[in-house]
């Protein structure tokens, strides 16, 4: 057993009052009716979490974690009412958006930067990496280990299938699928 766990075990506290807690102590914003349970949090920026949002781990023998991490002081992830964050990981160098009804599947992963430069120049790979903010729409589902990165919007209601890596914009109402993620269909319902 971790130490958060034997901790929380030990004073006998709700996993969303710990979760509360936790979110509190790192300055994140949040809504009405918050539901989840642990998650590993960096806030060096903003973190603001809209209505019935929903953050969850998994605890039981998988490695999926919901993390959220902000790696500059200007950097901002929103995430909209009602979205659902299960065993996700974002990292935020500028600004990650997530709209309203939105739903990941464990290990899914938003990047909005290369993390660190592609050059032989030792000096050049220090510096910080390239990054582009990340835009997602309104019902969008990701699912299980797909891949968002730097500089891509995704449209309302579009679906992003398992293991896809999202490398472009995804239009409204379609089904993306791939490495890189191409459109498979548009969507009528």
């Amino acid at each position: 057993m971790g130490i958060q766990k034997g901790v929380q075990a030990a004073l006998k506290v709700p996993d969303l009052v710990f979760l509360i807690l936790k979110l509190r102590l790192h300055g994140v914003e949040y809504g009405r009716h918050l539901r989840g349970n642990s998650v590993y949090i960096k806030n060096v920026g903003t973190i603001t979490l809209g209505d019935w949002v929903s953050l969850r781990s998994f605890r039981s023998g998988s490695i999926h974690r919901t993390c959220l991490y902000t790696h500059c002081q200007d950097s901002v992830i929103a995430v909209g009412d009602h979205s659902h964050l299960s065993g996700t990981v974002i990292h935020c160098r500028t600004t990650v958006t997530i709209g309203d009804y939105c739903m990941f599947a464990p290990g899914s992963k938003i990047m909005d930067n290369d993390s660190h430069r592609i050059t032989i120049d030792i000096q050049k790979r220090r510096q910080p990496p390239e990054s582009a903010p990340v835009t997602i729409g309104n019902n969008v589902w990701v699912g299980m280990n797909a891949l968002i990165l730097k500089g891509v919007t995704i449209g309302d209601n579009a679906i992003v299938a398992a293991h896809a890596v999202v490398t472009k914009d995804v239009p409204k109402n379609t089904l993306v699928a791939g490495n890189p993620a191409r459109i498979i269909r548009e969507m009528t319902e």
